[in-house]
């Protein structure tokens, strides 16, 4: 699903082991939403290590999990930074967090009120972990992004 709200390209993509979810993400200028209820810390892990990967400047976290997931974000930037001799990959930009108990209201964030000093936002990704459990949540506030813009 592609949508465009606030001049920002928004991409939904649902997370699933069975298929390359990964090639659906943008490589540059873009803010991830991952939206999280339940998922074991080895599929986090992942999620968080390969998006990194793609130069991703901002994670916001809504859900169940959105405290526990902008912890472990930070702890990965974290290692990385400090890391002295394998030295793990990280951007040339400062990777801003931030998690939403309110789950409309952290979508709305990201996709009108996000601002990077360093990098222009062109593409919000919502990535779904939920195994679609939570689309109609994610439409909603998709819909009200769109009509409160």
């Amino acid at each position: 699903m592609a949508r465009r709200i606030n001049s920002r390209d928004i991409l939904l993509v649902e997370y699933n082991t069975a298929q390359n979810w990964y090639a659906q993400i943008p490589i540059k200028n873009w803010l991830c939403v991952l939206v999280s209820d339940n998922r074991e810390r080895r599929y986090l892990d992942e999620v968080i290590s390969k998006i990194i990967l793609k130069d991703v400047c901002w994670i916001a976290t809504v859900g169940k999990q959105c405290e526990e997931v902008h912890d472990l974000i930070d702890e990965e930037i974290v290692f990385r930074e400090v890391e002295e001799e394998d030295k793990p990959y990280l951007p040339s930009h400062a990777i801003m967090t931030t998690w939403h108990h309110d789950f409309e209201d952290g979508i709305w964030f990201s996709i009108i009120a996000a601002n990077d000093d360093e990098v222009d936002i062109e593409t919000v990704v919502i990535l779904d972990m939920t195994n679609g459990e939570r689309m109609a949540d994610i439409q909603t506030a998709l819909d009200k992004a769109e009509y409160d813009r």
